[in-house]
């Protein structure tokens, strides 16, 4: 399948490795007029930036401090003046089990992967709105969310909030021309 990303600024959680680098570069590859590659790694960020076929910046952020998703959303509107399109791809997968999850181990996971996309969401959005611009904005989840493993039950709940906000923002957000999957 074709997708065409030409002219769009793309910020992507998570794409200093895996799930999150496989998508930079494909919206690299499909036409992105820019990508806001994000991560821990600088080392690795850096190489992930410098080697897309397209204008690339590369964010060092925790997205487990407050203070990321501010600074990655500031970052990419410094560097490009616009947020198109945003991929929440970064997420924790640690383990825990309804026995063995504790306070600090939920705070993280909740922090990363539910606090952090809404914060995400709110900027893009605000951007997009401020434009009077479409756009989009995808959320990876995971089947865990129906019927999460055992050794995953934080994680699983992390991933049914991110569902939820989802689909909150996809219909509050629909006759505004954004997006959200």
């Amino acid at each position: 399948m074709d997708v065409s990303l030409s002219g769009q600024v793309i910020v992507v959680t998570g794409s200093t490795q895996g799930l999150g680098e496989a998508i930079a570069r494909l919206a690299a590859d499909s036409g992105a007029a820019g990508i806001v590659v994000t991560g821990r790694d600088a080392a690795r960020g850096q190489a992930v930036a410098g080697s897309l076929p397209c204008p690339a910046h590369f964010v060092r952020a925790d997205l487990a401090d407050p203070a990321g998703p501010p600074a990655i959303l500031a970052a990419a509107l410094a560097r490009f003046g616009r947020i198109d399109g945003l991929v929440n791809a970064a997420a924790l997968t640690d383990r825990s089990t309804m026995l063995t999850g504790d306070v600090a181990h939920w705070n993280r996971m909740f922090s990363v992967n539910a606090r952090a996309p809404y914060f995400l969401m709110q900027g893009a959005i605000a951007d997009m709105l401020g434009r009077r611009a479409p756009g989009a904005i995808v959320n990876i989840l995971s089947v865990n969310i129906h019927c999460g493993a055992p050794e995953l039950a934080v994680y699983s709940a992390t991933k049914g909030a991110l569902a939820t906000l989802t689909k909150n923002a996809a219909n509050a957000h629909l006759r505004d021309r954004i997006r959200v999957n």
